[in-house]
């Protein structure tokens, strides 16, 4: 009866897996994409709070914050899809 389960349960693992491991690449190319606008953005900060322009230096501030944000959010959600994925391994049981 536990083979039945595991072969049932398999196609679902696959995808979990499949899924999984696209969002590790998607998450990884973000962040190379958003290391440029991010490093430009701190730079701009830079120069505004050099000159003094305080309410640029928020607006620059907030969209730095916004960046990590996306980063992190990004990360919990593949740190989400590797553990339901691991609790779909889980499922079948061991092999005795």
């Amino acid at each position: 009866m536990r083979i039945v389960f595991r072969i049932m349960l398999f196609p679902i693992y696959l995808f979990a897996a499949f899924v999984t491991l696209m969002l590790k690449w998607t998450l990884s190319l973000s962040a190379f994409i958003l290391a440029l606008p991010m490093l430009y953005i701190f730079g701009c900060g830079l120069y505004t709070l050099f000159r003094g322009e305080w309410m640029q230096f928020l607006i620059l501030l907030v969209a730095e914050f916004g960046c990590f944000v996306l980063v992190f959010a990004g990360t919990a959600v593949v740190d989400a899809a590797e553990r339901f994925s691991g609790w779909l391994a889980g499922l079948g049981g061991s092999n005795e």
